[in-house]
């Protein structure tokens, strides 16, 4: 549908039409809205946004570690979050350069050895968020992305989730629940899980607990093995009584590990301390009990980071880096239970 359709249906010019939809003041405000809505109807304005859309992304950079792309239940999200990135970039007849690193993080050299290798027109970084490479990515001249990390200084920009607000309303569903004494499961690790921490404290803030932190327990890490040695470390040293009734924990590998342990040592879960994961991975939905968790809109996180460079392509001049944070909700399964 072109103007001339819209025009006809509204029963006014082809100008008028091309008026009100760049906003003139030449026009009512009444008619405007008619000609808005029709053009809406027919599709126009969704035609008008993706046409705007193509012309500017054909090839990215796309830089991660080895790590990543290793097949293990520690990579859950990292791999639903590829897999998304990969079927969009197809979709939308986008070049992907990768630059692999060895091991878990990334080499700031060897990423902008990377970049300026390649001509794509923007960057995308997974799960790193390195203060030395985000230093030398804000001065790369092309648009950048970092998906699941974050930026503090605002110099890049971001796209992932709202790990404080996830992080609440696991909480918040333990204490609707009845639950008085919950544990934080967490790890030593990045800012987004400082930000899930925070989000565990203000819940706990909520119901006047203002010394939250006694009440989280940090592993050095969150593969399972660590879980079963550090976490059954601390489960042993509670002499056959939990003085917890209930455990947040910060990602779904670690609250099934967990579940295991207290399983091993004597204790049921739902029945003496219900536990909630964060990932809702496909792996707590087939546990014994099922587990309740934190969802994250993974499949989003990707294609909104494509936007947002595409966006900035759009606006050289005028493009603030930004913040974007996703929603997530919660999946209510039968790892707990009211007090």
């Amino acid at each position: 549908m072109g103007l001339k359709h819209i025009a006809k249906a509204a029963g006014v010019s082809v100008s008028t039409v091309s008026r009100a939809l760049a906003g003139s003041s030449r026009i009512s405000e009444e008619k405007r809205r008619e000609i808005l809505e029709i053009a809406r109807m027919q599709g126009y304005l969704d035609t008008r946004v993706r046409r705007a859309t193509e012309a500017g992304l054909h090839s990215i950079v796309l830089a991660m570690s080895e790590e990543m792309m290793q097949a293990s239940e520690t990579n859950f999200t990292s791999w639903r979050i590829l897999e998304s990135l990969r079927e969009e970039c197809a979709n939308r007849g986008i070049r992907v350069d990768p630059v692999l690193c060895p091991g878990e993080r990334l080499d700031p050299d060897q990423v902008i050895a990377g970049i300026e290798a390649s001509d794509a027109e923007a960057v995308i970084v997974h799960f790193d968020e390195n203060p030395a490479l985000i230093r030398r990515l804000a001065k790369v001249g092309r648009p950048v992305a970092l998906l699941i990390g974050l930026d503090p200084t605002s110099r890049v920009s971001s796209v992932g989730i709202g790990n404080t607000y996830a992080t609440m309303l696991g909480t918040q569903h333990l204490i609707d629940l009845g639950h008085r004494d919950i544990l934080l499961l967490s790890w030593t690790g990045r800012f987004t899980i400082r930000r899930r921490e925070a989000g565990f404290r203000e819940a706990m803030r909520d119901r006047g607990i203002e010394d939250a932190e006694r009440f989280i327990l940090r592993l050095s890490g969150f593969a399972p093995d660590i879980v079963d040695r550090e976490f059954g470390a601390w489960l042993a040293g509670q002499g056959g009584r939990l003085p917890v009734t209930a455990i947040q924990c910060l990602s779904d590998n670690m609250a099934l590990r967990a579940m295991k342990c207290l399983q091993d040592a004597g204790f049921s879960v739902p029945g003496d301390v219900s536990v909630v994961g964060f990932d809702d991975s496909f792996a707590g939905q087939i546990a014994h009990p099922t587990l309740t968790s934190i969802r994250p809109p993974l499949e989003e996180i990707a294609i909104t980071a494509l936007d947002e460079l595409e966006l900035h392509l759009r606006r050289p001049q005028s493009y603030l880096a930004r913040r974007i944070e996703l929603g997530c909700q919660i999946t209510v399964r039968d790892s707990c239970k009211a007090r």
